[in-house]
């Protein structure tokens, strides 16, 4: 599939850009309503442990200023019955404050599990309505995986981030154990070998690791790759390190790279090509992701409720689209791509502004603000 501006342009992400910005503003709806019964929640919750908290000072404040007056008025004083009730007033005063302050702790602990408990209810209900947006919608996110293999099953970690919003999603892979020629096919890589029966002598070997066991995979954008794969005996290892500046390939300890007799023998035209390979299958077997952390400038947005602060930055990038679909396009009231499909079929697709705008302007200010950014105003 093709996607294009309406004078044949390729839009600057491949995707159903008309059905990507309906989505956008679907999920944007139900987490707004999701985010602001939370904050009414929330703001319920804060008032109440505030006022217990400041109770709670207010009644250690009292018993110090008792206690202090009574020393002073008592201070050198040589009056037994003075002193014993002075000693009285003390005890008693310890014991009052004492059951204030278990109770009104007791109560603030309550109150302080009955917040969180708020906040992972919303936990609950707002990470599964964002994920699908999370899963594919977020234009421009620098991205970064991390791969591990257990108990036959592929997993891994994703963190991505885009102008601070950061978040991080679980995923699970089609794949089970995998080998390298399932990515690649068939790769070869230079080691030394003892050969010889008498006089043993260093000699170079070629190792296919076509059928050798990927067990680890890092991948940083296009900044940074690396990729670990074992033979079946568990007994030899190699690690491939992807930097836009070099490519480094060991053995074991040993760099393959920094041999200048090994270097030669190393095909490193199908190296880097193994490497491209790697990012594409990464994105393409992805069988399920499931969000669980949305920051902001190193916050927890959910927690915090500042999902709408996220928003605004994730519609930046549509709105951009947008703007150029204006530009480009005939209908100026209207968002309008072409897709071409892989028979040569070409279609269009398109969705009124207005249409967008109303459902955002049911979010209320809110919403005329989203519509602002996404240029649908």
């Amino acid at each position: 599939m093709r996607y294009t501006y309406q004078d044949s342009t390729d839009l600057p992400i491949q995707r159903d850009f008309i059905q990507d910005i309906k989505d956008l503003i679907e999920i944007a709806s139900k987490a707004l309503s999701l985010e602001n019964d939370a904050i009414e929640v929330n703001e319920i919750d804060m008032r109440d442990i505030s006022s217990l908290e400041n109770r709670i000072i207010e009644l250690e404040n009292f018993a110090n200023d008792v206690k202090t007056y009574v020393r002073s008025i008592s201070f050198n004083v040589d009056n037994v019955e003075i002193l014993d009730c002075h000693n009285a007033i003390m005890d008693a005063c310890d014991t009052s404050v004492g059951i204030g302050l278990h109770d009104l702790n007791k109560e603030l602990d309550q109150k302080k599990r009955e917040h969180e408990l708020h906040i992972n209810e919303l936990e609950k209900k707002m990470f599964p309505t964002l994920n699908p947006l999370f899963e594919d919608g977020i234009y421009g996110a620098i991205k970064t995986y991390s791969v591990r293999f257990d108990n036959g099953s592929m997993k891994g970690e994703l963190k991505a981030s885009i102008y601070g919003v950061e978040y991080e999603s679980e995923i699970l892979y089609k794949n089970g154990p995998l080998l390298m020629r399932e990515v690649y096919g068939n790769i070869q890589l230079p080691v030394w070998a003892k050969t010889g029966i008498i006089h043993k002598e260093n000699k170079i070997r070629m190792i296919d690791v076509s059928d050798f066991m990927i067990t680890n995979i890092d991948l940083n954008g296009d900044s940074h790759l690396e990729l670990t794969f074992w033979n079946k005996k568990q007994d030899q290892q190699f690690k491939i390190m992807f930097n836009p500046q070099a490519i480094q390939i060991f053995h074991g300890n040993n760099d393959i790279t920094a041999d200048k007799i090994l270097s030669q023998s190393i095909e490193i035209d199908r190296v880097r090509s193994l490497g491209l390979e790697i990012n594409r299958f990464l994105e393409m077997s992805i069988m399920s992701q499931q969000l669980k952390k949305v920051m902001l400038d190193g916050k927890d947005a959910v927690r915090n409720n500042e999902v709408f602060d996220c928003f605004k930055i994730i519609m930046e990038r549509y709105g951009d689209i947008v703007r150029e679909c204006t530009d480009r396009g005939i209908v100026k009231n209207e968002i309008t791509i072409k897709v071409e499909r892989t028979d040569g079929t070409r279609t269009e697709k398109y969705v009124a502004k207005e249409e967008l705008f109303n459902k955002l302007a049911e979010l209320g200010s809110e919403g005329l603000e989203l519509a602002s950014i996404l240029n649908v105003e």
